[in-house]
């Protein structure tokens, strides 16, 4: 098959005729490795000190939850030339090669790097690492990686070495784009991560809870009784037959012991999961499972193995026999109900009693005295089922999570394949993207109608686009929003005055906007409780229709990310984007220092410096999200 038109084959894949494949040496970074002989420094605070644990082949983003530290003497030249930068990008150099990181303002300031780890730092003019961690994690660079480490006994790649990879090079606006979409799905993952460790600590809570009978679930209040496990089950006669002994097809399942240790959930349904199958002569002698039969791995190598069991579901007309290193249990479900005893193995005194007598050198073992010994107290089947459907509630909860990030997975590494190759573009190829144009004032003239008509327009499409019966614009919020939508669409923000609470446009309020509104029905005052604002009137429609011919869909489309800003965030980024275009403005450049002292040196402004909204952190965080939303700052000018 020939190559599609506009397409050329290269080094690295197959990529558009105008994209380049450039060598990392050619765009002139700065490349080093991290220090050597920092074990005298390390301490349990300090500065962060990123090794190669820090960094995963599942996304570009450190990963701090293993976090080292290390204490520097000051004005160390080591820690000069090995401490991190945001835009940074890290290469794993030794052992595990060309693990990608990413630095930005999730890493700690100031970091530092070990010698395992090379650091590529690109004028972003030229190149932006994000896009480069992001093609160079992906297949086929990897495989680029491999082919270019140095030989020897000990793998490895030496600064030359990283400096020879070759990356694909679209224009930087492209570039830019292409990060923004991946860095898009890279946090609806960590959201994701974050909302299902969230999940199973507050199931592991109610665990703890309902399975001690510290709560209890309405309509239940008698006392649990204390029963011994051995008094109420039937042992089932098990298979010892090796992997050797299976086959692929046949009529009876075999539940081998590192299937129950390898389950991702407490229940196994043997008509749905794939499983090998021992043959009928060697199955004839063996007790069938059936539906709440309970079955242990009598053998793990750690302590938290102990007492993995997995509860059988759905048996119907499948055969399925337990097999090599398990204990296969039925419990009367006069005692033990069906869906409880999966939780058994999380009852405190059940977990803490076979832990105490299992028993090994190299593994842990369980048998059935062990589980017929166990005493605890329990309460009735009614009780046990409720306690079932909660906790099978959050289970389903979880498992609807996980697939739903294993789709978003799928769906990301989908996306790298698209962007990173060309296949599909998120600019049209060859545009002419300029991220700044000159700033340009929308006079009276060149709107075709005044500025109160424009601003009172303005207001209405943000009530209409932001505001509810319950929650009305107010005048806070329609400000700073309505400054995004100038400084978004038009380039200018001249008509805001920098006042205490942010840029400010008088004119909204005082000079007619508001009135226009009001009078033309575009919107009408509205009270809810402690809320107060503007909600879409009657004569909306007209105002939205306005709006479109003047900015477009994609104006709001644009302000709808801000939907769920806080307005102290929206105090932060406009304040901060406002002195990051006024020091571009009076031929500054603009920099975390630049930007500060600006504030600083302003009497309506310095006072935010004392507030922890306007830390340093938030002010950098604030410059990534200008850096995000309108590219670099304008090229400073007298």
């Amino acid at each position: 098959m020939g190559l599609r038109p506009g397409y050329k084959l290269t080094e690295v894949g197959v990529i558009p005729e105008e994209w380049l494949v450039i060598e990392l040496g050619a765009l002139k970074p700065f490349v080093t490795s991290g220090s050597r002989g920092w074990a005298a420094h390390y301490s349990n605070h300090g500065s962060l000190f990123v090794r190669i644990t820090n960094l995963s082949r599942e996304t570009i983003y450190l990963d701090l939850t293993d976090s080292k530290y290390v204490r520097l003497p000051p004005n160390d030249q080591e820690a000069v030339r090995a401490q991190l930068f945001d835009r940074d990008v890290l290469i794993s150099i030794t052992a595990d090669i060309g693990i990608l990181g990413y630095v930005d303002g999730r890493v700690p300031t100031p970091a530092y790097i070990n010698q395992h780890i090379a650091l590529v730092r690109f004028d972003p003019s030229e190149a932006c690492g994000q896009f480069v961690s992001y093609f160079l994690a992906s297949e086929k660079p990897q495989k680029l990686f491999k082919a270019s480490t140095d030989t020897g006994a000990k793998a490895g790649m030496s600064l030359r070495a990283v400096q020879k990879i070759q990356t694909a090079l679209p224009p930087i606006h492209e570039q830019r784009a292409i990060a923004k979409a991946l860095s898009d799905v890279d946090g609806l993952l960590e959201g994701l991560d974050r909302l299902i460790a969230k999940k199973r600590d507050l199931k592991q809570a109610a665990m703890q809870r309902l399975l001690t009978g510290q709560s209890r679930l309405p309509g239940f209040s008698g006392e649990w009784e204390v029963k011994r496990l051995g008094d109420h089950l039937t042992f089932l006669r098990n298979g010892v037959n090796s992997r050797a002994e299976l086959i692929v097809e046949g009529q009876v399942k075999y539940l081998h012991y590192g299937d129950i240790h390898g389950a991702q959930g407490l229940l196994l349904n043997p008509s749905v999961t794939q499983m090998p199958h021992l043959p009928n002569s060697k199955a004839s002698r063996l007790d069938r499972l059936s539906d709440g039969d309970l079955v242990f791995a009598d053998a793990s190598e750690d302590l938290d193995g102990v007492g993995k069991s997995v509860e059988l579901q759905g048996v119907g007309q499948s055969e399925a026999v337990s097999g090599l290193h398990t204990v296969a249990v039925r419990f009367d479900k006069q005692v033990l109900a069906d869906g409880f005893k999966a939780y058994l193995q999380f009852i405190p005194v059940f977990r803490q009693h076979v832990r105490r007598l299992a028993a090994g050198t190299k593994v842990y073992a369980t048998n059935r005295a062990h589980i017929a010994s166990a005493e605890m107290k329990l309460p009735d089947v009614e009780e046990q089922s409720a306690i079932t459907a909660i906790l099978a509630d959050m289970d389903a909860e979880l498992a609807a999570l996980e697939a739903r990030r294993d789709k978003t997975r799928a769906l990301k590494q989908a996306m790298m394949q698209e962007l990173l190759t060309g296949r599909t573009r998120l600019v049209e190829p060859a545009a002419e993207v300029i991220p700044f144009p000159a700033t340009r004032e929308i006079t009276t003239a060149k709107r075709g109608h005044n500025e109160h008509f424009n601003e009172a327009v303005v207001i209405a499409a943000l009530a209409q686009q932001f505001a509810s019966e319950d929650y009305p614009l107010g005048r806070f919020r329609y400000t700073k929003l309505s400054y995004l939508l100038h400084r978004h669409a038009e380039r200018t923000t001249e008509q805001y005055l920098r006042k205490a609470v942010g840029p400010y446009n008088p004119k909204t309020r005082y000079g007619g906007a508001e009135k226009f509104a009001l009078a033309r029905s575009y919107v009408r005052e509205h009270y809810a409780g402690k809320y107060a604002g503007f909600v879409a009137a009657d004569n909306a429609a007209e105002a939205e229709r306005y709006f479109r011919d003047w900015y477009g869909d994609e104006a709001l489309n644009w302000l709808d990310q801000f939907r769920k800003a806080s307005n102290d965030d929206l105090e932060l980024f406009t304040t901060v984007f406002g002195a990051i275009d006024e020091v571009a403005r009076k031929g500054g450049a603009p920099s975390f220092k630049s930007v500060k002292q600006f504030i600083a040196d302003d009497p309506e402004w310095r006072a935010k410096l004392l507030r922890p909204l306007f830390s340093d952190d938030n002010i950098v965080r604030a410059g990534r999200k200008y850096r995000d939303l309108f590219g670099e700052p304008p090229t400073p000018h007298t």
